[in-house]
């Protein structure tokens, strides 16, 4: 149908408009009605319709062949119907329309077909040819576990399902051992972000002196670290790049939006700063910098050349006398110059800060800056003993208040201006709020406004670790902090300047005293019948090649577990991923870091309203019917670039076909429909459970097979899990 519009205008401006309406259409017409594909086993109705234009009743016949493409032979007898079958007779009214249905079951038989569809009355006939793909019903699913070891350790990673052995179609693909030790690598490997950081504000080029600082303080009493320096700094990527060749991958980097950072970012005029030389002198140029952003009041702005900030002020005090920890340069006149200024707005405002709420937690930090130089002279005649203690008393009146990153301040400056017993307490009180799990060591749950300095999750666990040294230096959560610490690493690229300051402040002081710098680690992989020892020597990059590949052929289920020992100091994290393909999908799912399940709802009218009823396994649906999936992915631990996918029945259709981002729950993904399935990509994904949903709409009878839900880090492709799997039935809206 064709609508026409006619406008005229005349001379003297009078106008008409004249619509009308063509249509053409033929005698005969048919439609069939095919899904986007069809899965091997799926059983479908084909529904064709037939339209009959003329003023009489029209009979005939409807015909069906399905072909292979390249060969043009006939595939009836695959999809299991016989030449009879797939002839069917039909009558059109006048004017009117009418329907048949094939009924066909896929074969077992991948790739694409052609569907043949034909009518004939009289002397009337029309046809359509489509092609259309038949895709694996077999599904290639991973399980994963992972173990953390520190020092003499021995830890068994067990598949149970492998062990099992109950599935007559599984296919063995490949089990993949990856050990990654020397995890200081992975925090020099962060550097190179950090120095190449785009942004000149202060407290970057504060972060900038102070983690080259450290690192140049290291290279003359730790020689492999000089030379394991000097190795990272050939990369030619600010980021680190994605493995591409990674065996336990499953998503092809092409097909993500975040392949700039799976290529490592952009490499132009990448700065070597883990050369030695060009640390010394990045070192000393971010120092210059500092210097002259220093206002003649004595403050620190946040941008050169703007307002003075009390909290930025301290905290560069803060990485100043951190710089003199490590026997480094500080010019006192800047750090006097800093103190006379944070002195006099104490004065000012002592009334008001010491009373109320507001900013106590820059008081808690001012405090403990203090307590962080050699001796007092460096503050010159800022703040009096007496006036630190007033703050120190009015901090613990309300150290309840704090949250653990303020509370972690204020009990190491009550222990070093003699208040141990206090600073336990405030100390314990962190603690308590502490869980510990042998795969993720000691952590907190993110702060509810994280945004917040003295609220950032990594900041918070990295200081904790510095308290915990002091505090109670024989307490064995401080393996469990730095094991956290490296987790997170494995599974993020630390965005923060600051985060990867105080990091790499914590770890240098707990490697130092734990005796683990510079020193050689080796683990021992026992799993098929062979053992495979990894050294990993504190001056060589070994990068991420340390791995164990066993091919399918060679896993044996009597031997389901993988046996990691190791006998040297340090940590190291091993992870083992059992790749295998099956006909039978399973009914549960698995996970170890990640989880992820599915559920779908019937969305059904209901009182005027819309209600949801869940679809429990045999339900049955009718075309038409819409459909909502609720996909609820867990994680035990921070992750950045996670790729979720999850394939779609074929008798259903996406609801919404737009890709593009979301945002909700707290969180920010790249939502992207495909034909079979549809792919959630999140840029960050905080530990926690998230229920993400979409909508479906049921549109050919029949009944389909529907894959696991899976999940997968892109980082560290061995963290994956899938959900459980099944059937999807969608009867005809004449069936009861």
């Amino acid at each position: 149908a064709w609508n026409v519009f006619v406008q005229a205008v005349t001379r003297d401006l009078r106008a008409g408009t004249v619509k009308k309406e063509a249509r053409s259409a033929r005698d005969l017409l048919v439609r069939p009605y095919l899904p986007r594909f069809l899965r091997e086993g799926d059983q479908a109705r084909l529904k064709v319709v037939v339209t009959n234009a003329r003023k009489a009743p029209m009979h005939g016949e409807v015909m069906l062949d399905v072909t292979d493409p390249e060969t043009g032979q006939s595939l009836l007898a695959d999809f299991g119907l016989t030449a009879a079958a797939a002839r069917l007779p039909f009558t059109a009214a006048a004017g009117g329309g009418t329907s048949v249905t094939f009924p066909l079951t896929a074969p077992r038989r991948v790739g694409p077909v052609a569907f043949k569809v034909t009518a004939a009355a009289g002397d009337e006939s029309d046809g359509e040819l489509r092609p259309l793909p038949v895709l694996p019903s077999r599904v290639h699913l991973a399980q994963s576990r992972f173990a953390a070891l520190r020092d003499a350790e021995r830890r068994e990673l067990r598949f149970a399902d492998l062990e099992r052995n109950d599935d007559p179609t599984r296919i063995d693909e490949q089990l993949v051992v990856t050990v990654d030790g020397q995890l200081f690598q992975g925090v020099l490997a962060a550097l190179p972000y950090l120095v190449n950081y785009p942004y000149e504000c202060t407290e970057q080029t504060l972060n900038r002196f102070l983690s080259t600082g450290i690192v140049t303080s290291l290279f003359d009493r730790y020689p492999a670290v000089a030379r394991l320096a000097a190795d990272l700094a050939k990369r030619e990527t600010r980021l680190e790049t994605w493995d591409a060749t990674d065996p336990n991958r499953k998503l092809a980097l092409e097909e993500s939006p975040f392949l700039v950072e799976a290529r490592g970012g952009d490499g132009k005029d990448l700065l070597k700063v883990l050369d030695p030389q060009i640390a010394r002198a990045q070192r000393d140029d971010s120092l210059a910098k500092l210097v002259k952003t220093q206002r003649e009041d004595g403050a620190f702005p946040w941008w050169p050349g703007g307002p003075a900030s009390d909290y930025m002020t301290a905290y560069v005090l803060l990485g100043l006398a951190r710089e003199t920890e490590f026997g480094l340069d500080v010019p006192r006149d800047v750090v006097r110059n800093g103190w006379s200024y944070l002195a006099r707005r104490y004065r000012e405002e002592a009334g008001t800060r010491l009373g109320g709420s507001c900013c106590r937690e820059v008081l808690v930090l001012v405090n403990y800056v203090a307590s962080a130089y050699p001796d007092p002279s460096w503050m010159g005649d800022a703040l009096t003993e007496a006036e630190r203690r007033q703050i120190l008393d009015a901090s613990f009146q309300h150290w309840t208040e704090l949250s653990p990153y303020p509370r972690s301040l204020l009990a190491l400056t009550l222990k070093r201006m003699g208040r141990t017993d206090d600073a336990r307490l405030v100390f314990d009180s962190v603690l308590d709020r502490a869980r510990t799990t042998p795969e993720e060591g000691t952590f907190w749950q993110p702060e509810a406004r994280s945004w917040l300095w003295y609220n950032d999750t990594v900041e918070s666990h990295a200081f904790a670790l510095r308290a915990l040294m002091e505090l109670r230096p024989d307490d064995p959560r401080r393996n469990g902090l730095v094991q956290w610490l490296f987790l997170n690493k494995q599974l993020n690229h630390w965005k923060s300047t600051r985060a990867t300051a105080e990091v790499l402040y914590a770890l240098v002081h707990y490697l130092q005293k734990e005796g683990q710098l510079g020193m050689t680690e080796s683990a021992t992989i026992r799993t098929a019948g062979q053992a495979t020892t990894f050294t990993f020597e504190p001056d060589r990059y070994t990068g991420k090649e340390n791995r164990v590949v066993i091919p399918g052929d060679k896993i044996d289920p009597a031997h389901s577990s993988v046996v990691v020992e190791k006998e040297t100091p340090g940590f190291l994290f091993a992870s083992a991923t059992w790749h295998f393909s099956t006909e039978e999908p399973p009914a549960q799912g698995s996970g170890d870091l990640f989880h992820v399940s599915r559920r779908y709802f019937l969305r059904a009218q209901s009182g005027g309203s819309w209600v949801l009823k869940p679809l429990d396994q045999g339900a049955v649906l009718k075309p038409g019917d819409e459909v909502e999936v609720q996909l609820t992915v867990s994680s035990r631990a921070p992750a950045e670039y996670v790729h979720l996918r999850d394939p779609r029945p074929a008798g259903l259709e996406p609801g919404a076909a737009r890709s593009g981002w979301r945002r909700g729950l707290g969180l920010i993904w790249y939502e992207e429909t495909r034909d079979s399935a549809t792919n959630f990509f999140f840029e960050a994904l905080p530990a926690g459970e998230y229920t993400l949903k979409y909508r479906l709409r049921a549109n050919l009878a029949g009944e389909f097979r529907v894959g696991p839900a899976t999940v997968q880090s892109m980082y560290a492709p061995e963290f994956v899990a899938y959900s459980g799997a099944g059937t999807v039935r969608v009867g005809d809206n004449d069936q009861p």
